[in-house]
């Protein structure tokens, strides 16, 4: 089984496609035919990427990823810019579709860094 990261993917293929791709197949195995046009979830993609594909991981098995993380912290930084400019809680939950108590627990979150190196002396 293959598997690719999406910055290969996303040169391989282009943004708009590695969205629709990840959109509807994140998390799946999937099995890419050697010749393009293909079936399945990846006859939506243009013809281009379905070409590319086939040239890159045509015959093999390539797992798609979710890339569940990425999207939840551009959602959370999107939910700290909104309230940083004002918006109410409750506003911001609903158009996120979350309570208001865990729009509040992504707001008391620190800001994601890389902790100091403690002193070892």
């Amino acid at each position: 089984m293959a598997l690719a990261d999406t910055a290969e993917l996303e040169s391989l293929i282009g943004r708009e496609a590695l969205a629709a791709l990840i959109s509807t197949c994140g998390g799946l195995a999937l099995r890419i035919p050697k010749n393009p046009p293909m079936s399945g979830p990846l006859c939506d993609l243009p013809l281009p990427a379905q070409q590319a594909l086939a040239w890159r991981y045509g015959g093999t098995i390539l797992y798609v990823p979710k890339c569940d993380g990425a999207a939840r912290a551009a959602r959370d930084a999107a939910i700290r810019a909104a309230y940083d400019a004002g918006e109410r809680v409750q506003d911001i939950a609903r158009r996120y579709r979350l309570t208001e108590r865990w729009v509040y627990d992504i707001l008391g979150r620190a800001e994601e860094t890389p902790p100091a190196q403690a002193a070892l002396f």
